[in-house]
């Protein structure tokens, strides 16, 4: 059986680690218009908002010209501030048997001392197969973004 790999990247926030969970578990829908040169498109297959145990399909395209999908299930943790993008099936299995996006957030509070933590649990489909950086360095982008967003806004 072939073993789990896990990369990350922590980013700091300049915003409130809840406001930065509460944006994400309840306005992802806003990514297709922030993000318009990456995120294309979502659609809901199960369920009709992003609640635990939706699935949806995403169409992203992360910076090389060409749009990939990937159908999703969504799973939330909100007393650990946890979501995960459990990916089902779609072009990321080309290369990964088992892929998974984990975002973590760190709320700290009055200390500014917030953070989220996007990290990546996946199985390559051979060993030739690169780890995914590029999603680990798009996910700290739209990190980074959103952060700005809600410290405007």
């Amino acid at each position: 059986m072939a073993q789990i790999a896990k990369i990350a990247e922590k980013v700091q926030l300049k915003s409130s680690g809840e406001k930065f969970f509460e944006f994400f578990k309840n306005k992802a829908d806003y990514f297709p218009r922030m993000f318009p040169g990456n995120i294309k498109s979502y659609k809901f297959v199960e369920g009709n908002s992003f609640s635990h145990g939706s699935v949806s399909i995403w169409k992203y395209d992360l910076g090389f010209g060409r749009a990939v999908e990937v159908k999703v299930k969504l799973l939330l943790d909100e007393a650990n501030k946890t979501i995960i993008y459990e990916c089902l099936e779609g072009d990321l299995f080309k290369d990964f048997d088992m892929f998974k996006v984990k975002i973590e957030v760190t709320d700290g509070g009055s200390s500014g001392n917030s953070s989220v933590n996007w990290c990546l649990e996946f199985v390559k489909s051979n060993e030739n197969v690169a780890p995914p950086n590029d999603y680990l360095q798009f996910g700290a982008k739209i990190c980074k973004d959103v952060d700005a967003y809600l410290c405007n806004n």
